[in-house]
C-alpha cells in the first residue's frame, strides 16, 4: 500500500523551498522595518544590524536587499542540497527555518519597540547559533566514534 505524504512533509524534504524561506523573511523583516519605523533617521539611530544602517546611510539599499536575498538563498540551498539524505539535514531545516522566524519577528520589533521584545529577538537569534554549534560538536563526535570502530 502506497504511504500518501502530507504537505509539511513534501515540504520539509524539498530543499529548494526550504531555501527560498529566509529570502522571503528578510523581505517581510525588511519591509515591516521601513514601513513602521517611520523614516530612515529612526533606522540609523535605532537599527541593530550595523550592516542595514550602513546601507540606508549610503542610500545602497536596494543592492544590500537584493544581496542579502541572494546570498540567503544561495547558502540555504547550498548546504540543504549537501545535507540532503543525511541525519544532519533536519537541523539544516531547523537552523533556517529559526532564522526565518527570528528575521520576521525582528520587523515585528518596530512596532512594539520594546527593549525587552527585542531582547527576545536578540535570544533567538542566539539559538540560530547554538543550534550551529552544537550539531557542529555532534558531527565531529559522531565522526570521531565512528573512525575508531
Amino acid at each position: 500500500m502506497e504511504k500518501k505524504q502530507g504537505i509539511a512533509e513534501i515540504l520539509y524534504h524539498d530543499y529548494r523551498l526550504i531555501a527560498a524561506l529566509p529570502a522571503i523573511c528578510v523581505i517581510l523583516d525588511y519591509a515591516m522595518t521601513f514601513f513602521l519605523a517611520g523614516d530612515s533617521s529612526m533606522i540609523i539611530n535605532w537599527e541593530a544590524s550595523p550592516l542595514v544602517r550602513f546601507a540606508v546611510i549610503n542610500n545602497i539599499m536596494i543592492l544590500y536587499l537584493v544581496g542579502i536575498i541572494l546570498f540567503y538563498f544561495g547558502t540555504s540551498y547550498a548546504v540543504l542540497r549537501i545535507l540532503s539524505g543525511t541525519d544532519y539535514y533536519k537541523f539544516g531545516v531547523l537552523l533556517i527555518v529559526t532564522l526565518s522566524i527570528t528575521h520576521v519577528i525582528g520587523g515585528m520589533s518596530w512596532y512594539f519597540r520594546n527593549a525587552t521584545y527585542s531582547n527576545g529577538v536578540m535570544i533567538i537569534s542566539m539559538i540560530s547559533i547554538v543550534i550551529s554549534f552544537v550539531v557542529f560538536g555532534f558531527s565531529l563526535i559522531r565522526e570521531r566514534s565512528s573512525a575508531y570502530n
